[in-house]
């Protein structure tokens, strides 16, 4: 359960949408209004609660899920 390594799936999720899975871009910056506004929500909703951290990962790596075409609840390996 590791916070960072969440946000760069979710980082490396949405650069791969962005390019259409195209890695040789040379300069790239996620300035999609609705990627940040998801950052805002995420950590609005996960400022309150006994388990912010758990959930801005939970809230992470289901939002990484939805962008790469994964199921809901799949668990990496």
């Amino acid at each position: 359960m590791n916070p960072d390594a969440a946000d760069i799936d979710l980082i490396a999720a949405y650069y791969l949408e962005q390019t259409n899975h195209v890695t040789n871009v040379t300069t790239w910056v996620i300035t999609d209004p609705d990627a940040v506004a998801w950052v805002q929500i995420r950590d609005n909703t996960c400022r309150v609660g006994p388990d912010q951290l758990g959930c801005r990962i939970v809230m992470t790596r289901e939002r990484t899920h939805l962008i790469i075409g994964l199921p809901a609840g799949h668990i990496a390996r």
